[in-house]
């Protein structure tokens, strides 16, 4: 895998759109993460994804959401920074998004993730990107959790 790092998080709006490729959506269900795993991989990651031709990062999120969780309802699916990821090469834009799910439905089996799992701290030490997750878990606990404005 390339080098993946956690470059700056910024203030929603910050990054120009046609910037930004991808999300990371830092759901919440009953006070607990909502983390998944990918099909043929051990290791776990926030739901999120790339968006496709046509779509806003908005619809994108909701999207993602749905199909690497299988949520149904969700209170406050808003973007609330984005974040930049050096490559080593090149630097790439995202936006972090936060929601509280409260209704989930059935995994859809045609999308690739194999399990979701509910968990009160990210396992950092298991994650698809520990370039990137420690920085990220810092802010959003600082942000989510403990409510301090960036």
């Amino acid at each position: 895998m390339d080098k993946l790092d956690l470059h700056s998080i910024v203030p929603d709006g910050t990054t120009e759109d046609g910037k930004l490729e991808y999300m990371v959506i830092a759901a919440r269900h009953r006070e607990k993460w909502v983390i998944v795993r990918l099909r043929g991989r051990d290791d776990w990651c926030f739901p999120g994804g790339h968006r496709e031709e046509g779509e806003s990062m908005d619809e994108a999120a909701s999207r993602e959401l749905y199909e690497e969780t299988g949520a149904l309802e969700w209170d406050g699916l808003e973007c609330i920074a984005q974040y930049s990821v050096d490559h080593g090469e090149r630097i790439s834009w995202g936006s972090i998004y936060a929601c509280d799910i409260s209704r989930f439905g059935e995994l859809p089996a045609e999308f690739e993730i194999e399990e979701i799992r509910l968990a009160d701290d990210f396992p950092l030490d298991n994650t698809r990107f520990p370039g990137i997750m420690p920085g990220l878990m810092e802010w959003l606990n600082r942000r989510l959790i403990n409510s301090v404005e960036p």
